[in-house]
């Protein structure tokens, strides 16, 4: 047999096995969609993900998570189409992305509330935001120092390549008196992803967690402590009577409100275009409420 006719067999067969063991021949990359990033929106992409494949099964659409700066690390370096990302870029990523002559462009896709959470059984229902900070920063370190029982608190958190992470640090925490960040206690004991600090929560009395409201909407195993953010003021929860508070996040009442975002190189090609308008359509929306997060508009 001469070679060419063994190599022409050779990938018949290959050709054959591929149609019999019911391997599937791989998409053009046009076709397929690299998603990554924020743990908060990884449950609300892999929805929007599954109804889209419906409609356009010719399309291919990979979600992961690994937290907003993996996301923005990953579509820097090209790994990703698109870039989930729960908060607004760090200046250091802008300066990369320049450096590497990439145009980045954001859309805003959703809209999240940070709720904080303890064990159902904890007696605290509100604290104000001066004593939230005293209490990741390590100064208060008793329930009872603000009104609770004589235990222990038990800080759960996020891993900083985290945009919750990076959010609550910015906006609770804030910076002291000589301008410089203030950090978290180094008791805060860290957690992949918002689930698996929903759980540990669940399962500690003295336990305080944050992460994204639609995680706990339906929870009957945790509750969402009021903020304050003064004395004089309406404390506030973004979840009232096991329902979502859609109209004080969206008016921007709550103080842990903030827009959830996709991220692509440049203007992005017409099938991942096609993907965002969607996202951002009546339909996408619609998933964004089922889901437990805030459309950015009312819809129907």
């Amino acid at each position: 047999m001469s070679l060419n006719k063994y190599r022409i067999n050779l990938i018949l067969y290959v050709l054959l096995f591929n149609v019999l063991t019911g391997c599937k021949i791989k998409l053009p990359d046009k076709d397929r969609i690299s998603i990554k990033g924020s743990d908060t929106m990884v449950h609300l992409s892999l929805r929007w993900a599954e109804e889209y494949m419906k409609i356009n099964p010719g399309v291919s659409i990979q979600v992961t998570g690994g937290g907003s700066g993996t996301g923005i690390a990953a579509l820097l370096n090209g790994t990703a189409h698109i870039a989930n990302i729960s908060r607004e870029l760090k200046e250091r990523e802008l300066k990369k992305a320049g450096e590497l002559n990439i145009e980045i462009k954001k859309f805003a896709v959703a809209l999240d509330g940070i709720a904080l959470i303890s064990h159902p059984s904890n007696l605290i229902d509100t604290l104000t935001r001066s004593e939230i900070r005293d209490i990741y920063s390590g100064k208060i370190t008793n329930w009872k120092q603000v009104g609770g029982a004589d235990n222990r608190i038990v800080l759960y958190g996020r891993e900083n390549s985290s945009g919750t992470y990076e959010f609550f640090k910015e906006t609770i925490l804030g910076k002291n008196e000589e301008g410089f960040q203030i950090d978290f206690s180094k008791f805060t004991q860290v957690l992949q992803g918002t689930a698996a600090l929903a759980e540990a929560v669940a399962k500690d009395k003295n336990g305080i967690g944050y992460g994204g409201v639609g995680y706990f909407a339906l929870r009957s195993d945790l509750k969402v402590i009021h903020i304050k953010l003064a004395d004089s003021l309406k404390a506030l929860s973004p979840i009232v009577d096991g329902v979502i508070n859609y109209d004080i996040i969206r008016n921007g009442l709550y103080p842990l409100t903030r827009e959830l975002y996709c991220y692509t190189n440049g203007e992005p090609k017409k099938s991942i275009l096609d993907f965002m308008k969607f996202i951002k359509s009546s339909e996408g929306q619609r998933i964004v409420q089922k889901m437990e997060y805030i459309p950015l508009s009312q819809v129907d």
